[in-house]
């Protein structure tokens, strides 16, 4: 499975299903692998060691991206589109790092959508 999106899900959060405890998933970030059609989603926890699905009232906040790699790319790109992204991304003054997907990522948990126009601001 692919990573489809992040998501923050709520502290208190009711509607969890999962073979662990739901205190590993709620309140922080976690990988989104599958949105549902109706708002709710199947994350996967920040160790990589298990699952749980959530209703769409649990979700604090969530976006829709594609993972390539270190690389958050829009969502919905075929993967021609992704490569271009990449090329871009990685050929920008000062390059992409860890520390930029982190900001890609929380800037669009903060907007509820992808978000990475900083990217892209004029570079001195």
């Amino acid at each position: 499975m692919e990573v489809v999106g992040y998501a923050v899900i709520k502290k208190d959060a009711t509607t969890g299903t999962s073979h662990l405890p739901l205190t590993q998933f709620t309140g922080d970030r976690v990988r989104v692998m599958e949105f549902a059609e109706d708002g709710g989603v199947l994350v996967l926890n920040s160790e990589a060691t298990g699952m749980a699905m959530f209703d769409k009232c649990d979700v604090k906040t969530s976006f829709k991206c594609t993972v390539e790699g270190d690389i958050i790319c829009p969502p919905n790109y075929d993967i021609l589109k992704r490569f271009e992204y990449m090329a871009m991304a990685t050929s920008r003054k000062g390059g992409y790092n860890w520390q930029l997907k982190e900001m890609v990522i929380q800037a669009s948990l903060a907007k509820g959508k992808f978000h990475d126009s900083f990217l892209w601001a004029k570079q001195d």
